[in-house]
């Protein structure tokens, strides 16, 4: 496992700082199946928080705080007014916080090895703790991926965007048919992202993901 993510953590690295963001705009509603979050609004989907004090706590629209105070969530601007979230893990709470993307079942196990769970962010404090994204198919059915070796030569304060290929989620009994949850992220350090989209998105050419990497 060590070794496939350092592989892909250098790939992705070079592929983050060359994109452009894509600020994102549609003539049509954006199709739930793929788009989770546009310009910081949700897509279909719900917010739930969570640290030890109650790991559910789930939020009416875009802002709140989890129970025990470890995670704060509130609207920012990035090119508009509120069309981004910004997530707060306070380094005064030693424990794990959460924030999850939850909704209806989605199936994404066709899109495997041809697809990436691509989140466009902005890291305002950097982590002191390991940071993992995941996807969930109903607890304990979660894959989850450390990023901070993809993010740590990122710039602060500065906007890319993050590709994580489907295929690099691997857990046991893990099901990519029956995603309740597309996007998970979790810390028990301190930490502060911006996010304004959240979106599947086809590989680059050339690009396998994790695909013949060794686990």
């Amino acid at each position: 496992m060590h070794n496939r993510l350092t592989k892909l953590s250098k790939s992705l690295s070079l592929t983050c700082i060359t994109l452009l963001f894509p600020l994102v705009s549609y003539a049509q509603a954006p199709n739930p199946n793929y788009f989770y979050m546009v310009n910081g609004e949700l897509i279909q989907r719900s917010i739930a928080v969570g640290d030890p004090t109650n790991w559910n706590t789930n939020l009416t629209g875009r802002e709140g705080k989890s129970a025990g105070g470890k995670l704060t969530v509130a609207p920012i601007d990035f090119k508009a007014t509120g069309d981004a979230i910004q997530l707060v893990w306070s380094p005064r709470k030693k424990v794990v916080g959460s924030f999850s993307l939850y909704g209806n079942t989605i199936d994404l196990s066709k899109f495997k090895d041809s697809a990436s769970m691509t989140i466009d962010m902005r890291v305002d404090v950097k982590p002191d703790k390991d940071v993992n994204i995941g996807l969930s198919c109903g607890y304990p059915c979660l894959a989850n991926i450390s990023i901070n070796s993809m993010i740590k030569t990122m710039p602060k304060g500065e906007w890319f965007s993050l590709p994580l290929p489907l295929n690099c989620f691997k857990g046991d009994d893990f099901d990519l048919s029956k995603i309740t949850g597309p996007f998970t992220i979790a810390t028990d350090g301190k930490f502060t992202v911006s996010i304004t989209n959240i979106r599947l998105e086809k590989l680059g050419e050339g690009e396998k993901g994790c695909v013949d990497q060794p686990q």
